[in-house]
């Protein structure tokens, strides 16, 4: 008898840990599928964006992922208790499941209603209160954002109420150049409308050129020039880093101090 219930007891272990594999290798392989079919909707180039694309795959990728473990343990609690059990269990303690879940609930309402509105996708760089990173993810509870520093951000979609979406629409390119009083302002002038034609040669984002405003400030340590332009989302930063670059360039060949 003895040697009855331990042979049980191991082929209910082994066959628990069976149906968590399967459920596990079902559950990587369908994520492959899935992804290989949302890749040929890129292909095609239906009307959603490639971002809009990314955020609908990793969201059904993440309700398959829950569908596949709910599935799995209610296997196992039928194969072990029944279904009737099983019914009734989940009869008994449905309210408390309810009110243990509702943060759940509201998580993945949240996140229907993000990707509905198109609040943000897949590669936006996004801020949500303090925090500011690009969507790696975005789940059926969570939204995942990775920092300038990799630092990754879990965030709950229930939590995420006021959102700054830095990727969408032209973005602001404003550079503020000092000059000394001592400089020739004419060939200031002339270096830095050089760097402007230069740099609207060297990239090919812009939405409005560069264009240099003239004198925004004066005060007792010297002028304020400013360049201003417009470029596609998340180009402003490396068009302002070239900008500053090549006028330290121009006025130390013109000998011009800042």
């Amino acid at each position: 008898m003895l040697g009855t219930r331990i042979f049980n007891a191991l082929a209910n272990f082994l066959s628990i840990i069976l149906i968590i594999l399967a459920s596990i290798v079902i559950v990587r392989i369908g994520g492959f599928l899935i992804r290989k079919f949302f890749e040929k909707q890129k292909a095609f180039k239906y009307n959603a964006g490639e971002k809009k694309i990314d955020t609908i795959t990793t969201l059904v990728i993440s309700i398959f992922k829950y569908a596949v473990y709910i599935l799995a343990g209610v296997i196992i609690l039928s194969d072990r208790l029944g279904m009737k059990s099983v019914l009734a269990t989940a009869g008994i303690g449905g309210v408390a499941i309810g009110l243990g879940a509702q943060s759940l609930i509201s998580d993945v309402i949240s996140g229907f209603f993000i990707v509905m509105e198109d609040q943000y996708g897949v590669g936006d760089t996004i801020t949500v209160d303090s925090l500011t990173g690009t969507v790696e993810q975005m789940e059926l509870r969570v939204t995942r954002l990775r920092n300038t520093n990799g630092d990754l951000y879990i965030i709950p979609n229930s939590q995420i109420k006021k959102v700054i979406n830095h990727t969408r629409g032209n973005k602001a390119v404003i550079v503020d150049i000092p000059v000394a009083y001592s400089s020739d302002i004419n060939k200031a002038f002339d270096a830095v409308n050089n760097v402007c034609r230069m740099v609207k040669s060297q990239f090919d984002i812009f939405t409005e050129e560069p264009k240099l405003l003239g004198i925004t400030n004066m005060d007792k340590s010297g002028m304020v020039m400013r360049v201003i332009a417009k470029t596609l989302p998340n180009e402003q930063w490396e068009v302002e880093r070239r900008i500053r670059k090549l006028v330290k360039e121009e006025f130390e060949k013109q000998g011009l101090q800042f």
